[in-house]
């Protein structure tokens, strides 16, 4: 198997960050995030894309009675024997837990249970990731709402304080169009606030770029200073 198949780390990474990949499938997958880059970076990724589902879900007071069990599991508490005790235990044999970790995960599971009525996040959609011309990604994009995109960084991007990041638009077979200046709230994030006009042009865009521009943007209207990152849209 080759590991080192863009497609297959993607596979590979999405599983591994949803819990899904076991046995001595996670463990090889383990052994090689220790040193391929690429494969860590596709790990953030997916942890990125679906971390705002943590909001979906709120937090929930667990019932002494499980924080017993949870004890007992551990060793740190010697086991009750009424009747509901007993239930309980053939119940945790039959599903076989029978570690620390995954007692410790059932208790997670429990706090993290999803509440009746969940709040509803802002709709969040993935656009594109960004690379630079060696094919390393650095920037992903992603739609919240309709006004506002939101670049979060997988690694760190200094820019001179005499310049600018500008993101343009580029239409199959066209050339650049603008969508604004990116303001940037730290060295691993950033936003842009969408007008109507960037909108459109975005709608009708096949790839994302990101040049170096002077001061408030590029005073032609087209990319002035080096292009640093591209990447095509989704869908």
């Amino acid at each position: 198997m080759n590991y080192h198949h863009p497609e297959l780390q993607q596979k590979l990474a999405g599983e591994y960050v949803l819990g899904t990949l076991h046995g001595g499938a996670r463990r090889r997958f383990e052994q090689l995030l220790v040193s391929d880059r690429a494969l860590q970076q596709q790990v953030l990724i997916w942890e990125r894309r679906l971390s705002p589902w943590l909001y979906a879900v709120s937090p929930e007071i667990v019932p002494e009675r499980v924080w017993v069990r949870i004890q007992e599991r551990l060793g740190q508490r010697p086991a009750t024997a009424t009747n509901a005790d007993t239930r309980a235990s053939g119940f945790w044999r039959w599903l076989g837990f029978g570690s620390t970790a995954v007692a410790a995960a059932l208790a997670a599971i429990l706090v993290l249970r999803p509440a009746a009525t969940p709040p509803v996040p802002i709709a969040s959609t993935d656009l594109a990731v960004l690379s630079t011309d060696k094919a390393e990604p650095v920037w992903i994009v992603r739609q919240k709402g309709n006004d506002v995109l939101e670049l979060s960084g997988l690694s760190q991007v200094t820019v001179p304080g005499d310049r600018d990041l500008e993101l343009w638009s580029i239409p199959d077979g066209g050339a650049p169009l603008s969508l604004g200046v990116i303001r940037r709230t730290s060295a691993t994030h950033a936003e842009l606030r969408l007008s109507t006009t960037a909108r459109q042009r975005l709608a009708s865009g096949a790839l994302l770029a990101i040049s170096l521009e002077p001061v408030g943007g590029s005073p032609t209207g087209a990319p002035t200073g080096p292009v640093l990152f591209t990447g095509k849209l989704h869908g």
